[in-house]
């Protein structure tokens, strides 16, 4: 018996996307504090701390560390015309803080990004929390930071039970672009691109309940109308060896007008790493460039290529494009837990947040056995990609292993699919955040 599994991490990587999500990764400004013409107080994100954590509009998981930090600065992923709230549980022994906003810049140094002020927030108290409530004007998806402050000196009292929502405009309607790249066989179960492409279709529309997946357009990257030459329809698309942008930026903005927003489906022959069979980003919040990544082959431990059948090219592409929609594994593993980003000056800060054991919802039950067992470790090569992965484990599962009692294993974001595993499926609260995401994503 065979299982897929599935992990996903962030790391500096060679893409837009890598730069967008770490261009902000060191947040440093030359002064800290200082009044403007109105006479009201600018308190900058500390010039002395490295900005790492990072709010997801509806992310239900704790996020201790961004909480810990929100005063003296994170980043929120913002998008145009949405409208959102921040809110976390009252410190009674301190003074209400507002809270500050700022647009960051490229300010011509490396390393270093500029501020702009967008706002300062008085808190409204609702129950015993403070809730703090804004529009975002900008015209494109954005990272904006924070600080949080009384008099002009960062907030001391206690953050927690932290939380950013975000409601757009935007319909709950999208479409798939599925980009073939290179040359491709059938599948292990004799499915060519047109037969796998229905069923893909009609798989998405099957554990998307509550949207509405419209159509699922077939493009071959060596048809491109500009960039067909790059991609040779003869040769097979190996990730990592042949383009040094795995997320396909340049041909997931396809031109047509139709397929602007729709969600880029990559299929390739294979990824460059051992196990590796598809990714994506966590809440990647752009249809217009994001793109999630799957292989039909999977480069086992013993060095060898091994065609997949549909059912787990399906898994995997369904699993990846939830990540892209913001959501996490039902379960996490150790690599979740293991997310770093390489700094300027050569050193490595840890991203990731212990608090996130869990997904936070309350009708995705969690299997503490995935993480203690350890079977989910850092991969080889941390640098290679950037964002969410997912794994073939070469080794099968005995039939009583206690993989088989998790009680989320039947979640199509439990982060290990299991062949024998029929009837996957997404939760009441996860389709309730797709369908928020997609409200928030241009489209």
């Amino acid at each position: 018996m065979k299982n897929v599994c599935k992990n996903w991490k962030w790391a500096l990587g060679k893409s837009f996307f890598c730069l967008f999500c770490f261009l902000w990764a060191c947040f440093f400004t030359s002064c800290t504090s200082s009044t403007s013409g109105d006479d009201e107080i600018t308190l900058s994100p500390d010039p002395n701390r490295v900005v790492v954590h990072k709010l997801y509009p509806n992310d239900m998981a704790k996020n201790d560390s961004a909480a810990v930090n929100l005063a003296r600065g994170i980043m929120l992923v913002v998008h145009p015309k949405a409208s959102y709230t921040l809110s976390f549980d009252i410190d009674t022994t301190q003074p209400a803080p507002e809270l500050q906003l700022f647009r960051t810049y490229d300010n011509g140094v490396k390393g270093h990004v500029g501020y702009s002020k967008v706002r300062t927030l008085s808190p409204t108290v609702v129950g015993n929390r403070y809730v703090y409530s804004f529009n975002c004007e900008e015209n494109k998806m954005s990272i904006w930071a924070t600080s949080l402050g009384v008099d002009g000196k960062y907030y001391e009292g206690r953050v927690e039970n932290i939380l950013f929502t975000g409601q757009g405009s935007y319909s709950d309607h999208f479409s798939i672009n599925l980009i073939v790249v290179g040359a491709v066989e059938e599948t292990a179960d004799s499915m060519g691109i047109d037969t796998l492409s229905r069923y893909l279709l009609k798989s998405f529309r099957e554990k998307y309940f509550g949207v509405t997946v419209d159509t699922l357009y077939v493009r071959y990257a060596h048809e491109h109308p500009t960039l067909g030459s790059k991609y040779p329809q003869n040769r097979p698309w190996v990730v990592g060896r042949n383009s040094d942008d795995d997320f396909f930026s340049e041909i997931a903005s396809w031109p047509e007008d139709s397929l602007r927003y729709a969600l880029s489906l990559i299929l390739v022959h294979s990824i460059d790493d051992t196990n590796v069979m598809g990714y994506s980003r966590l809440f990647t919040g752009d249809l217009s460039n994001g793109s999630v990544v799957v292989g039909m082959h999977v480069r086992t431990s013993a060095g060898e290529i091994e065609k997949q059948p549909s059912k787990n090219i399906m898994s995997v592409a369904i699993h990846e494009t939830g990540h892209f929609f913001g959501l996490r594994h039902t379960s996490t593993t150790r690599r979740d837990l293991s997310l770093t980003a390489d700094l300027d000056d050569g050193s490595t800060i840890k991203i990731s947040d212990g608090s996130n054991m869990e997904d936070g919802m309350e009708d995705t039950p969690f299997c503490d056995y995935i993480y203690r067992s350890g079977l989910y470790k850092q991969a080889e090569d941390v640098d290679m990609f950037g964002g969410d992965i997912v794994y073939r484990e070469g080794a099968s599962y005995a039939p009583k292993s206690a993989i088989f009692s998790c009680p989320d294993k039947d979640n199509i974001m439990f982060p290990v699919t299991l062949e024998d595993e029929e009837n996957i499926s997404f939760s009441k609260q996860q389709m309730e955040l797709v369908r928020a995401s997609l409200s928030l994503i241009p489209h």
